[in-house]
């Protein structure tokens, strides 16, 4: 006769080690906490003035000043506390001497151009077909604008371009 297999699943008693008590009582312990602290969180906060308090001189009241003279006095205050303020003298633009770059390959015009302080570069493919310059060496100049001379260094400066062998 054959025998019998059990196919069924072996059941097995699951024991717990001496610490599984502590996991549970942790997380609940620090759900009450939470709980706590969130309490806390959830009292009325007072306006911004009471985030910063004000220093013993700030507090104390000037005798013959009423309340908004003393208010002139605290910004005089964090004027005085910054250094030259009221010195500033507006900013001359600097002028640079924009090079001829028609005939150079790009990556040399746009170097030229920054050597002589202009950053604000704008490169065109003088095709007509919108392509992009992915590598500057293989192009070659055009045209600029504005032309050589003396400008702002804050002006924009336009290189067009075309792929090396191709004509303009």
């Amino acid at each position: 006769m054959p025998q019998r297999v059990s196919r069924g699943i072996a059941k097995k008693k699951i024991t717990l080690g001496k610490g599984a008590g502590i996991a549970p009582a942790v997380l609940v312990g620090l759900g009450v906490l939470g709980a706590v602290v969130g309490e806390e969180k959830k009292a009325p906060v007072a306006g911004p003035e009471a985030v910063a308090s004000p220093s013993a001189e700030e507090e104390a009241p000037a005798e013959d000043a009423p309340g908004e003279a003393q208010e002139d006095k605290r910004a005089e205050k964090a004027v005085e506390g910054v250094e030259g303020v009221e010195e500033q003298p507006q900013e001359e633009k600097e002028d640079g001497e924009l090079p001829g770059m028609v005939g150079e390959n790009l990556q040399f015009a746009q170097d030229s151009a920054q050597a002589a302080g202009f950053f604000l570069l704008d490169d065109q493919d003088a095709s007509g077909l919108g392509r992009l310059q992915v590598m500057d060496r293989n192009w070659t100049v055009c045209s600029q604008e504005p032309g050589p001379g003396t400008y702002p260094v804050d002006t924009k400066v336009t290189i067009y371009a075309v792929k090396v062998g191709e004509s303009c």
